[in-house]
């Protein structure tokens, strides 16, 4: 879990790095960016996704899951800053805007797997009966929405965290 908290700031630095040693942000740089964010994406966002179910099978109740879920999507809140104040850069340039679909789909994959602790600290709620199913179905869907997610998410932390 402490892998998923770094790896967008890994990435982010490997980016650096990659534009730097192809001399600005030229075609080949975003076609080795692209290869990294894949290679994130499968050996470190995806399983993490899977992660989130296996914990409740090694005692993370939901209290744990619901820490690590906010720890995670505060923790992103400088990345998706970032990627927003780029996208608003790139809406200034007639090129740029072309990079915008690829900064959405970077921000949701990186959504992803801290929605997963969240989903899956609900669906124990659900079957120890903790909460009613209209507050599990709201706090399902928000895990799903910029900015709602992160309410959502400290929400159920301090709601749930001694119960």
């Amino acid at each position: 879990m402490i892998i998923l908290l770094l790896a967008p700031y890994i990435f982010l630095l490997i980016d650096i790095g990659i534009c730097v040693e192809e001399n600005g942000f030229t075609a080949d740089a975003i076609e080795m960016i692209g290869w990294t964010f894949m290679g994130m994406f499968l050996l470190i966002l995806f399983p993490n996704m899977i992660y989130a179910f296996i914990l409740k099978r090694y005692g993370y109740g939901y209290q744990k899951l619901f820490f690590w879920n906010m720890l995670i999507k505060i923790c992103n809140i400088p990345i998706y800053v970032l990627v927003f104040a780029v996208g608003v850069f790139a809406v200034s340039m007639i090129l740029g805007i072309m990079l915008i679909p690829f900064l959405v789909i970077f921000d949701y994959f990186l959504l992803l797997p801290s929605t997963m602790y969240g989903i899956s600290g609900l669906r124990s709620l659900s079957k120890m009966g903790k909460s009613s199913k209209a507050e599990i179905v709201i706090n399902g869907i928000c895990q799903f929405l910029f900015v709602f997610d992160v309410i959502s998410a400290v929400y159920l932390y301090i709601r749930f965290r001694k119960s």
